[in-house]
């Protein structure tokens, strides 16, 4: 019979691990190629440190991503990067044609320049939604608001992102 401190590591390979090149993917997109993995890093340690908490048969990659959500943050208050922030989001919808950029792994360097001038809430919440295809229910849980702000976030940021995206066309 197997230890009850390897059945805990059977589990964690088994529910978290499996997630562990979405988590990467998150951290690179809302960082940088020097932070992303200490910042995934930090994640996977601090899941299992509190493992005992994740309660079996729930969403571990949405737990995941909100204990990434949490580092990142944690991060951010200790050093805030500088960034723009969108004034004026009064803007008509605009077509996005850079919505199919998403599926691809790596984003180009258009993509990845806009997604760094969208002010941070927006810009979580349009990764949870277009790149991790999390539910608003799940991204509510991430960032810990409610479904009706996250939808707001949502429609606000891809705005905000076709605009720096596509200028010429709002």
């Amino acid at each position: 019979m197997p230890s009850k401190r390897a059945e805990r590591l059977r589990r964690f390979e088994e529910e978290a691990v499996r997630h562990l090149s979405d988590v990467y993917r998150l951290a690179r997109q809302m960082s940088d190629a020097q932070r992303a993995p200490d910042l995934t890093q930090e994640t996977y340690l601090r899941a299992w440190r509190y493992f005992d908490s994740f309660e079996a048969g729930t969403n571990c990659r949405a737990w995941l991503f909100r204990i990434l959500h949490n580092v990142w943050a944690d991060q951010r208050r200790r050093s805030p990067p500088e960034f723009e922030d969108i004034a004026d989001e009064a803007f008509v919808e605009p077509f996005y044609d850079w919505e199919d950029e998403f599926l691809n792994e790596e984003p180009s360097e258009e993509l990845e320049r806009a997604l760094g001038q969208l002010p941070e809430v927006y810009r979580w919440a349009v990764l949870l939604a277009d790149v991790s295809e999390l539910s608003y229910r799940e991204i509510a849980e991430v960032m810990g608001c409610p479904v009706g702000t996250v939808m707001s976030r949502v429609g606000r940021g891809r705005r905000a992102l076709a605009r720096l995206l596509r200028p010429e066309r709002v």
